[in-house]
């Protein structure tokens, strides 16, 4: 299996995904079942997450976008996708009377 994943992506182009990652740093942290469940911002019954981590992701993109350093949330996504739905959720929540456009 491992040749085939090998095989085809060295001839994939990389989209959606780009192919020039090392995650060699994060390889110590596999062997834990880690699950950051909830909000990075609040403390966790389920201490196996890192919360910290995510916490220091959400401040680098806080200060990249010049948010208020007082007042910013956020959590990570598995993706686009699901940043997406999120965003729109947001949306429909604070602006219920909006209108949303989209394409196929």
């Amino acid at each position: 299996m491992k040749q085939n994943i090998e095989e085809a992506r060295n001839s994939f182009l990389g989209y959606p995904v780009s192919k020039d990652f090392d995650y060699d740093e994060l390889n110590p942290f596999l062997k834990y079942p880690i699950n950051n469940l909830g909000d990075p911002f609040e403390d966790c019954t389920y201490k196996v997450q890192t919360h910290e981590m995510e916490r220091e992701v959400i401040g680098f993109f806080a200060k990249l976008f010049r948010a208020n350093p007082t007042n910013y949330w956020g959590y990570v996504t598995n993706g686009g996708s699901e940043s997406n739905l999120y965003g729109l959720y947001l949306a429909r929540e604070l602006y219920p009377k909006a209108m949303v456009y989209y394409s196929e």
